[in-house]
């Protein structure tokens, strides 16, 4: 009765996952522009170092003398230092913190490492992607320094100087290898630093036994995701008007979710999904989405129900998904209690 255009939906235990919304182009993953990502600049020679000035593109942070503390470019091509090639490229970045030339296993805490002010901004209603390799570098036959042991590391991203996600050591990169790290930051339509330029930082955590800690392959990619935007409309009941509200990126794959509260305990509803909004006069409310999923639901004991769902696709610009819970409610004429609408739009 709330609609004829019924779509394909699958529910497997507890978990819905709903076709891709509409054609078109979508909204996928952009790379962010990252000076000298692979430290391929200053080029130098297989098995060389270059730790005198920061690599093209990058500064340093923390305390640094291009000496015993130095950042710069290693190319371990011909030596041990490392059993695997680098990530990307021939040449690693290079964060080299020795306190103490006479014992190299003595360590004091003290970090510092590369930093990068890239020329774009914290933007609203996006995901933002940092990946980097970091690597272990091993001993090397006849070279003056131990570098066995792992200092810790740091990557980081921040907007206007504040970090907005940080790896502290959540992977341990391989004696002479590389392990890879990824974070991951969902930006809202609201947050402290929006307009504020970006900022790249790998650092040596000085932590522990071991004296240098390399980077390569550093990428930033961002990624549109979902607006949502409470629209409304809603016709209270015996208990009041049910709340909806939405979360979720709607991107590909991730996980999003539709919740209900202030619903009868145990009490049917209908939760009412389109891809546009059609609002029309239905049983004495107003349904606003095109009627394209009906869902049927039962609230629990506490008068809430739960619709989590993924998409198969990322929906392309311009896509929205529009929900409203219809709550059977036998103390209004027309025989529903209506929620607030709420409306997820792909910018």
């Amino acid at each position: 009765m709330l609609g004829h255009h019924l779509t394909s939906l699958l529910l497997s235990l507890g978990l819905a996952t709903l076709t891709a919304i509409g054609p078109g182009l979508r909204a996928q993953a952009v790379a962010v522009p990252v000076a000298n990502p692979g430290f391929e600049q200053p080029p130098i020679a297989a098995g060389a170092f270059a730790t005198l000035a920061p690599p093209p593109g990058w500064t340093g942070y923390g305390p640094l003398n291009f000496g015993a503390r130095t950042i710069g470019v290693l190319h371990p091509a011909t030596t041990t230092l490392y059993t695997v090639p680098p990530p990307e490229g021939n040449q690693v970045g290079v964060v080299f913190l020795m306190d103490n030339p006479q014992q190299q296993l003595v360590f004091a805490n003290s970090e510092a490492g590369l930093q990068q002010n890239l020329a774009t901004v914290l933007q609203a209603n996006r995901r933002y992607v940092l990946s980097v390799a970091v690597g272990n570098i091993g001993n090397d036959v006849g070279a003056p320094f131990l570098f066995g042991g792992f200092p810790g590391y740091r990557v980081e991203l921040q907007a206007g100087g504040v970090p907005l996600a940080t790896d502290l050591g959540s992977v341990l990169p391989p004696e002479a290898g590389f392990a890879s790290v990824s974070l991951v930051v969902d930006v809202g339509p609201t947050h402290p630093q929006l307009g504020q330029p970006l900022r790249l930082r790998l650092g040596n955590r000085n932590a522990a036994p071991g004296i240098e800690v390399n980077f390569d392959d550093v990428r930033l990619t961002v990624q549109p995701i979902a607006i949502w935007t409470d629209l409304g409309q809603g016709l209270p009941g015996a208990l009041g008007q049910p709340a909806l509200s939405g979360t979720g990126t709607l991107l590909g794959g991730a996980p999003n979710a539709l919740a209900t509260t202030n619903l009868p305990p145990l009490g049917l509803g209908i939760l009412v999904l389109g891809f546009a909004t059609t609002p029309q006069p239905v049983f004495g409310g107003t349904l606003v989405p095109s009627p394209d999923l009906l869902v049927l639901q039962v609230a629990d004991a506490g008068g809430a129900s739960g619709f989590p769902f993924t998409l198969g696709a990322t929906p392309p610009t311009g896509a929205m998904l529009v929900a409203q819970y219809w709550a059977v409610d036998g103390s209004l004429p027309g025989g529903f209690a209506v929620s607030n609408a709420v409306r997820a739009l792909m910018p």
